[in-house]
């Protein structure tokens, strides 16, 4: 439940006895000095007084002075789509500055109130939710509860929404009365509050979706090819944002983002790739910040492969890497990885020690599996990662395997794994949520939809599904941590290799801080 806290200030006051005569007097004669005081301020440091006021003063109440400024964030892709209920960056990109959710997330992924100023349990599967009072749309139309409902009901049932999977376990969302609802679900879920921080709320009778409503502190003005724009919202519940219109802009080519920059058209530039991520600061007119993304890159085995179903390659493979060196080609901006989830998100097993690199051992089991000859591996990786692939595929040749790589689309690769194709793959999984069960119920469930290893266990299958219903948050994450450590040490699903930074380009004077999602909040920027 969140709490509010409410401040009061006391005023003391003082009572002194004076002279009367004198007391006139010294009044008299502070209201001639204040006056010629004025005067003189107003007559020489007038101008001077504006430019301290338009540069320093931050508070809601100057940001009404600061009419014509404006921000400008570019990213490497555009939108096709301004649906609320896809789940993809591209639009999540542009919607978040429109839309607000029920539980907000700071920059760390901590809940926190947003459309709902509170919520609670109220038995093992309906939760309650008290909605904020006096919200309206950019429209116009006062927020309720059946928005809410019509919201969650298009992301449950729309047949291109993205969190179809995500709200899966919801069972039914019940208005019962104007501010409060109540979401049923089918079993216990510990992350429901997870899940609906996912879901964007608009208006119940709304349908034209490519011009976005929502409640945010920004509302909707125009698409383009190659631009969003959204301007303040006067009207908005909350504090106001600094800047009074933003512009989101898709630029594709690297190149001429990395000059825009450098250039002073950009204040916050996204998709920095870390080979050029010094080529902005050289100026010394804009600075660089990163974050870990959450996102951990690594090698799959497909169980049905002749070669992989042998424990002694994959341990073999799992010894084969310097993990740093995939950091290097990161330029640094990267950590190296011993496990599926990076540091900090719900799952991480801190027991779980580093797999270090040993040639010798690698070579030594595979010369067991084969003594005669190098067997032969495929393995299917994105295109645009040829340099991890050149160092994957020369460790390999090293350790005594043949090695084939197939660069293909994301879209290929991704039909691949759903048709179990692959004999290994190599795939970035991102924690959006802050929660491991994403990543064990889609890639390490023996019926995950991206279980394209064809991995089958009997215990960790036990313990996802026992931990899908288990509301004790300790005992939840000791059933995750122990699956964990049955992947990683004892079966040896995969092989952990990094976790990739997220890096930003950031004009001088502009006040960024990322987020651990990655997403760019225009109203958290001053």
């Amino acid at each position: 439940m969140n709490k509010v806290a409410f401040c009061a200030k006391m005023l003391g006051k003082y009572h002194y006895v004076y002279d009367m005569k004198l007391l006139g007097k010294i009044v008299f004669y502070c209201i001639i000095f204040g006056i010629l005081a004025f005067l003189l301020v107003q007559l020489f440091f007038r101008a001077e007084y504006e430019d301290i006021k338009n540069t320093y003063f931050h508070s809601s109440a100057s940001v009404e002075t600061q009419t014509d400024n404006s921000l400008t964030i570019v990213y490497s892709f555009g939108v096709e789509s301004l649906e609320p209920t896809l789940y993809d960056s591209a639009s999540r990109s542009r919607t978040l500055n429109v839309y607000e959710r029920l539980v907000a997330t700071d920059r760390n992924l901590q809940a926190k109130s947003g459309l709902a100023l509170s919520w609670g349990r109220i038995d093992e599967i309906t939760w309650e939710f008290k909605l904020r009072p006096d919200v309206v749309f950019h429209d116009g139309s006062s927020f309720d509860a059946n928005d809410v409902k019509a919201s969650f009901d298009r992301a449950m049932q729309y047949e291109r929404s993205g969190l179809k999977d995500i709200l899966s376990t919801i069972d039914s969302v019940e208005v019962i009365d104007e501010l409060t609802i109540h979401i049923v679900t089918k079993e216990p879920d510990p992350i429901l509050v997870n899940r609906a921080a996912t879901v964007l709320i608009f208006p119940s009778d709304y349908t034209a979706f490519d011009t976005p409503v929502g409640t945010a502190p920004y509302r909707f003005v125009s698409q383009t090819e190659s631009e969003f724009s959204v301007t303040r919202f006067d009207d908005y519940w909350g504090e106001k944002p600094y800047y009074k219109n933003v512009f989101i802009k898709a630029i594709e080519n690297r190149f001429d983002r990395i000059d825009a920059m450098k250039n002073g058209q950009i204040d916050i530039l996204a998709n920095v790739p870390p080979t050029l991520a010094n080529e902005i600061v050289i100026n010394q007119r804009a600075t660089i910040a990163s974050l870990p993304s959450l996102e951990v890159n690594f090698l799959m085995f497909n169980y049905e492969s002749s070669l992989l179903e042998d424990k002694r390659i994959r341990r073999a493979i799992s010894q084969a890497f310097d993990k740093d060196i995939f950091v290097d080609i990161s330029n640094g901006h990267a950590t190296a990885s011993n496990q599926f989830v990076s540091n900090g998100i719900f799952g991480f097993n801190p027991s779980i020690e580093d797999v270090g690199q040993d040639l010798s051992m690698a070579k030594r089991l595979i010369r067991q599996y084969d003594p005669f000859k190098k067997p032969s591996v495929t393995i299917d990786m994105t295109q645009g990662t040829q340099a991890i692939g050149d160092y994957i595929k020369q460790q390999l040749d090293e350790v005594g395997l043949s090695v084939t790589i197939n660069y293909l689309s994301f879209d290929r690769l991704r039909a691949k794994i759903f048709a179990k194709q692959s004999e290994m793959f190599y795939l970035g999984w991102r924690s959006e949520i802050g929660d491991a069960s994403g990543f064990y119920e889609n890639v390490v469930y023996s019926e995950g939809r991206f279980n394209g290893g064809n991995f089958k266990n009997k215990k960790v299958d036990q313990l996802i599904e026992l931990s899908t219903k288990n509301l004790d948050d300790q005992k939840r994450l000791q059933q995750f941590q122990e699956i964990m450590r049955i992947i990683v040490e004892e079966e040896i699903m995969g092989v952990p290799l990094f976790e990739t930074d997220v890096i930003y380009g950031v004009k001088a004077g502009v006040h960024f801080s990322p987020r651990l999602d990655g997403y760019i909040l225009a109203s958290e920027l001053s």
